[in-house]
């Protein structure tokens, strides 16, 4: 088969000058628009320009602004990087601030003419957009949740450090955003990225950590996965996974969601976390495919050569031999909801967030109990938040605030919305066809009430949704995931397990929206009086229905 010809993203990156290209003379300029070749850059310095959807109808030409993106590894922040978070949601964006399914910050509705500012404003809290997006390793995700166990540790240290170890080496971040130096290499042609080189990776790559026991993370969905395993306390070392992922394209053949793969154990130290992820960084560098982005990720090198080709040549790279994987088994997968302790003398608090959207009474609630308490605030990739290192006076702060601004606990909230995800979808994401997160309270009351009437007003069944199949709140892990597929109408997937190990398959296609409860109706009777003591709703779709 002769060579094919490189993406235009290549072409685009390859002459971006480290991705630089027209971003700070397109800065200066006074329209509210940047051009194709910056808008296809910008997003490595974590913004993305979007239009209005909703606004196309009634005028001619779209309004543009940007969502930009703060990667925080772990989710974790102090109580004065929150606070700085939250005020930016009124100077630069629309009020709200989004908490993603990657433990990041976005910020919507941000003109042209304030994206300086905030990106100024955030690292000088010191965080930071770089690498948020683009086809680099975005925001390494780390389970954090303060729970005390001899199988748990701190984790967060290490997910911040490959998380720094594997960033942009470019200066083109520090002198578009913020009045850097310009680098002298640019006129001598000698400014290198070590691990990208000048065309960066094919598509993104995702790294994530999670205990052993408990998915929190959605370990399987990712790139690249190191799940720790404790011996008395101590950790003995992590078990590997690679080749995870969760989008695909409708029309793309060979496009498809899937589950990393155990490829081997390593050592307790730092040293080999690093030397592991960026030897898996760059294999998919040098194999994956440069001519195709919708089949570029890694799970596509590991489909076309194969594990133990991966782990040979993963092996080849470190310069030293992976001892088997171990066995991994799971207990559960959402998260601490609602109070608990942390440790004998503090407490933390799982605020559930819908559809991780940060607004209204919910914003001002958190930010009053963080002002008040000073506490940690820790993102979590179910797009809720934790307030940690809570005193038992800051704990009857805290719910006290909740209550003043009408804020539910999570137990008060009916199961489905209490465990249900949804990406951004309409009007601003340019990939979407139809709504998500617009819609999902009322898919979740729908799904509910379906629930109720045949008993299972109790029963908690994981709930995703998706505008379209990238699969960005990860609908094809859920027991039910609902993924639009063309306008107006989703595609049913079922079986997914309530630990996010197993894929769901797709069930039913062009489903319209009013019709997702009615759709489900005689599975939730059959599920009522069929299941075995115990069964999740997904584990009885895998072993009941028939599949195609």
């Amino acid at each position: 088969m002769p060579p094919q010809k490189p993406s235009a993203a290549e072409g685009l990156k390859s002459s971006s000058n480290y991705l630089r290209g027209p971003l700070a003379e397109e800065m200066r300029n006074d329209t509210d628009v940047f051009s194709r070749t910056a808008n296809g850059l910008l997003k490595f310095h974590g913004i993305y320009q979007q239009d209005d959807r909703d606004l196309r109808k009634a005028s001619p030409e779209k309004v543009y602004s940007s969502m930009v993106r703060v990667g925080i590894a772990g989710g974790v922040v102090s109580a004065e990087q929150y606070l700085t978070l939250d005020a930016l949601a009124d100077s630069a964006g629309d009020g709200s601030l989004r908490v993603t399914s990657r433990q990041d910050v976005q910020y919507h509705y941000v003109g042209k003419r304030n994206l300086k500012a905030l990106i100024s404003a955030v690292n000088g809290a010191g965080l930071s957009t770089l690498a948020a997006c683009g086809d680099v390793v975005r925001n390494v995700t780390c389970d954090t949740t303060p729970v005390e166990s001899a199988e748990r540790g701190d984790l967060l240290a290490l997910a911040r450090r490959v998380r720094e170890s594997l960033k942009p080496r470019t200066g083109a971040y520090a002198e578009i955003w913020l009045d850097g130096e310009k680098a002298a290499s640019l006129t001598s042609g000698e400014e290198e990225e070590p691990l990208y080189g000048a065309t960066y990776l094919p598509r993104k790559f995702k790294i994530a950590f999670t205990f052993e026991g408990e998915n929190l993370i959605d370990i399987y969905s990712n790139d690249l996965g190191f799940v720790p395993h404790y011996e008395g306390g101590v950790l003995a070392g992590f078990t590997v996974l690679a080749g995870g992922g969760m989008g695909q394209s409708n029309g793309v053949k060979g496009s498809h969601p899937r589950m990393a793969d155990p490829v081997g154990f390593i050592g307790a130290s730092e040293e080999l976390v690093l030397a592991v992820a960026k030897a898996a960084v760059a294999i998919h560098r040098d194999f994956g495919n440069r001519e195709n982005r919708r089949l570029a990720r890694l799970k596509y090198v590991l489909d076309e050569r194969g594990v133990e080709w991966f782990r040979g040549e993963l092996e080849a790279r470190i310069g030293w031999r992976l001892a088997p994987p171990r066995e991994l088994t799971w207990r559960r997968q959402e998260d601490y909801l609602g109070w608990h302790r942390q440790g004998e003398e503090r407490w933390f608090f799982g605020l559930r967030v819908v559809s991780g959207r940060l607004k209204g009474g919910v914003r001002q609630a958190v930010c009053d109990a963080v002002k008040a308490t000073g506490c940690e605030v820790r993102f979590t990739v179910q797009q809720n938040l934790l307030l940690a290192g809570l005193s038992s006076e800051g704990r009857t702060v805290v719910g006290e605030i909740l209550r003043r601004h009408g804020v539910p606990m999570p137990m008060e909230l009916p199961p489905v919305l209490r465990h249900s995800m949804a990406c951004v979808s309409l009007p601003t994401c340019g990939q979407a066809i139809t709504e998500s997160e617009r819609v999902l309270p009322q898919v979740a009351d729908d799904l509910q009430k379906e629930l109720d009437t045949v008993g299972l007003d109790r029963q908690i069944v994981h709930v995703r949704m998706t505008g379209c199949p990238n699969g960005c709140a990860r609908p094809y892990t859920a027991e039910i995931g609902i993924v639009g597929e063309s306008v107006g109408l989703y595609t049913i997937y079922l079986g997914g397990s309530p630990r996010a190990d197993r894929l769901a398959r797709a069930w039913k296609r062009l489903v319209p929206l009013a019709g997702l409860g009615e759709a489900l109706r005689p599975l939730f009777g059959r599920y009522a009086s069929e299941r075995a003591s115990g069964e999740a709703f997904g584990d009885w779709c895998e072993r009941q229905l028939e599949w195609g």
